[in-house]
């Protein structure tokens, strides 16, 4: 479970925060004593560990609020992989909503505060739903209100590029949505061994997603690795999705019987390859749909055995364009 590793405060704006021993977050308004706190989308600012680890990767030393951050979080947590909407508790009763990843420093005024400043690229802006004090070691979790949390990572050297537009992930993002289940995160990598198995080892690892679907990279190519990475980083295999999947699409073109998709378990998140393309990626999708509820209430312990009564959540394809 990601952590809470340092909450900080200023009294002025564009200045490096100090380390406190807990904060007050106040709804709708931010942390009580902090420059920042008002009204509107920008109340409270959060950066990672992960973050500030690659500012270190370039001999900037960093210390807890040097981005001009309220709150640290330990570990190889992905803020900025976080959609949108997204609640997040942060210790006993804490909740903040996502409203902005980065923000605009095209006049250069976030590296006033330090040099390199990461935040305007990664740091992640909220505002507090329910107050409450936060303080280091704090759990930091992603509410799961309506259904189970999923994550949409499109495998693709030209979309990674911005060559050309991502369809498929946004199309994902969208059945998901209208099926029941909460998108907390999206994120386009080439197809590259190391950065697909970085994201999905960081996606599983801090807890937040239950199901994580990549699209693309599942051919014959030479750079399809998508499920070689699917398999360097799961404990556990699930050849039966993917089994179930093939058979379904072939009913529709013979060639999906090439596809070499997989699908496993990683901790208590479930990790499932589609194709590349919107179409197929949505149709696909779909056909997993039906059992992944299921699946997803086992895997969470929701339930301790197969054949058990569901949530009633919808899990008929529900596809628009």
């Amino acid at each position: 479970m990601a952590r809470v590793s340092a909450v900080c405060l200023s009294e002025k704006r564009q200045t490096l925060k100090t380390e406190q021993d807990s904060v007050q977050l106040i709804e709708n308004f931010g942390i009580e004593g902090d420059a920042h706190a008002r009204s509107g989308p920008r109340q409270v600012s959060i950066l990672s560990e992960l973050s500030l680890a690659k500012m270190e990767a370039k001999g900037v030393r960093t210390s807890p609020g040097c981005c001009g951050e309220n709150i640290d979080i330990h570990g190889t947590v992905e803020l900025h992989t976080l959609l949108r909407g997204v609640h997040l508790k942060l210790g006993e009763s804490a909740v903040v909503r996502v409203t902005e990843i980065g923000k605009d420093n095209t006049d250069g005024h976030a590296d006033n505060v330090i040099q390199s400043n990461i935040f305007p690229v990664e740091g992640v802006f909220t505002e507090v739903i329910t107050g409450g004090a936060v303080k280091r070691n704090d759990s930091v979790e992603v509410l799961r209100n309506s259904g189970y949390t999923a994550g949409v990572l499109t495998v693709s050297d030209s979309a990674s590029r911005g060559v050309y537009e991502d369809l498929s992930g946004p199309a994902l993002i969208k059945l998901l949505e209208n099926n029941g289940f909460l998108p907390a995160r999206y994120a386009i990598v080439p197809d590259e061994l190391p950065q697909i198995t970085a994201k999905l080892t960081n996606w599983c690892d801090d807890g937040f997603l239950d199901v994580l679907f990549t699209t693309g990279g599942t051919g014959f190519s030479v750079r399809d690795i998508t499920p070689e990475a699917t398999s360097e980083v799961c404990d556990r295999q699930v050849p039966g999705i993917p089994e179930m999947i093939r058979q379904k699409s072939a009913l529709i073109v013979e060639s999906a019987w090439l596809s070499r998709a997989r699908a496993g378990i990683r901790k208590r998140t479930l990790v499932i390859n589609l194709p590349g393309s919107r179409k197929a990626a949505v149709e696909c999708a779909g056909f997993a749909l039906p059992i992944l509820v299921h699946a997803l209430e086992i895997l969470r312990g929701d339930i301790d055995h197969c054949g058990g009564q569901g949530t009633g959540l919808n899990t008929s394809p529900v596809i628009k364009a």
